[in-house]
């Protein structure tokens, strides 16, 4: 087995071993406190879960609008290109600020964990993917424009 496997099989167990914590703890509060349900606990984490993907979605299309605003204006090729370098930079800096790329995964950020979170962060990881790739594309682009062309030219 692999160094990957093995880091994954160590997670799976952690994993497992803190959610029957978890769920001891819980049915234990049920049973102690006679107020608590799964469902409520079910729909906080929901809510957590929606509250998280809404605060990503809403960075991602601030990152797209800021895309589309540099693409609108009339500057040359190799400005765009520095623009657009920065600004996948910055996004890609604060995708890799987030708990989301953790490498040492927790198990909830924010009340959101389970399915929910996983699918959260393998978006994340996989835009911080393409965001590498993208910048080296344009900065590859950057050595070779030419000058004195401008971006909305044939």
């Amino acid at each position: 087995m692999g160094e990957r496997h093995i880091a994954t099989l160590r997670q799976l167990k952690r994993s497992l071993h803190l959610r029957c914590l978890s769920t001891t703890l819980a049915l234990l509060a049920v049973i102690l406190t006679g107020c608590a349900s799964p469902r409520q606990g079910s729909e906080v984490e929901s809510a957590a879960c929606k509250e998280l993907e809404k605060t990503f979605a809403n960075q991602e299309q601030a990152f797209v609008a800021r895309v589309q605003a540099i693409r609108a204006q009339h500057v040359s090729l190799r400005e765009y290109d520095r623009q657009m370098i920065a600004a996948m930079t910055e996004r890609r800096t604060a995708l890799q600020s987030t708990t989301l790329t953790e490498m040492s995964v927790t198990e909830e950020i924010a009340g959101c964990s389970g399915k929910p979170l996983e699918d959260l962060r393998r978006r994340a990881q996989q835009e911080i993917v393409n965001l590498r790739a993208f910048l080296n594309d344009f900065n590859r682009a950057l050595k070779s424009d030419p000058e004195g062309l401008f971006i909305d030219q044939p």
